[in-house]
């Protein structure tokens, strides 16, 4: 049990939601909720009862909540006496959108930046596709990871990497065949996020040129929720390619998803017309190194 834990505990007994808390958290949405599940396990009991409308606390959480609290307020105190041997840190606001949150493992990437660059502090946010864009030429962020070319006039838009996309699926609802295959998905109910959501909507087109009858369901809006429907045999998602050794265990299956649309471009958004500061360039060269290695894994 780590102090991080607990702090993510603690944001989500308040928000009752794992959006809200990931977002104060500064955790993609299946980041956190990956941290209260490891925190359940360590405990051996549930903490929180999922269901689509957020997180209902058990009798557990609600017994040590305030106990969580005390503990990390002195947490904060030492902190706060340890703050005077600290060395300033320049603050980077990034932005992600959804779509890159569930392409790669975000969360290991930051871990990794900040062991690599300690004195650069990120900002993170997770932030609406089509909002990216003028938060950068605005100003109020410095960077955002999309997906997919979102360029205007004050902007410019950095191809970073593509990521390959599969469909996954339990092997006791598809067809007894030696290797799977799109029309292996018919009649499957497909969880996704909305009937706009450009993946989904591609996934509707697919459905009817391939007379594949795939039943949209659009019930569960937290990825981590949905990836959980796939593993109780519920139906289809689409898992990127980095999470397919991770997730396609136990009798899920992968079944590649062809043609540019179920391909994601990630790119980086950054001011046009004026040269970046140095800890922004910082953090944008070391996710275009990054990346790269991914797309090409």
């Amino acid at each position: 049990m780590d102090i991080r834990s607990l702090q993510c505990f603690r944001l989500a007994y308040e928000d009752k939601t794992v959006g809200k808390a990931a977002k104060r958290a500064y955790l993609t949405r299946q980041g956190l909720s990956q941290t209260l599940k490891g925190l359940e396990s360590e405990l051996r009991q549930d903490l929180f009862v999922r269901n689509p409308q957020g997180l209902e606390p058990t009798e557990l959480a609600n017994a040590i909540y305030p106990k969580v609290v005390d503990l990390l307020d002195i947490y904060e105190d030492i902190q706060v006496l340890c703050d005077g041997n600290e060395q300033a840190k320049e603050t980077v606001r990034l932005c992600a959108a959804y779509g890159v949150l569930v392409s790669i493992p975000f969360d290991e990437f930051i871990e990794e930046f900040y062991a690599e660059n300690p004195s650069v502090q990120l900002e993170i946010d997770a932030i609406e596709p089509s909002i990216a864009e003028q938060c950068v030429a605005e100003g109020k962020e410095d960077i955002a990871l999309v997906v997919g070319p979102l360029s205007g006039a004050h902007t410019t838009c950095s191809s970073l990497a593509h990521v390959s996309l599969f469909a996954a699926a339990h092997e006791s609802l598809l067809p007894e065949e030696k290797s799977h295959t799109l029309q292996s998905l018919k009649g499957l109910t497909w969880f996704g996020l909305s009937e706009t959501f450009p993946l989904d909507s591609a996934l509707i087109k697919l459905s009817a040129e391939h007379d594949l009858n795939l039943k949209m369901s659009f019930d569960w809006r937290d990825y981590h929720l949905i990836l959980d429907q796939v593993m109780r045999r519920k139906g289809a998602c689409v898992v990127p390619k980095h999470r397919i050794d991770r997730f396609c265990q136990n009798g899920i299956v992968a079944i590649p998803l062809e043609g540019p649309e179920f391909t994601w471009e990630i790119a980086a958004i950054t001011q046009k017309g004026r040269s970046l500061p140095r800890s922004v360039r910082t953090v944008f060269n070391w996710f275009a190194l990054r990346l790269a290695d991914l797309s090409e894994a």
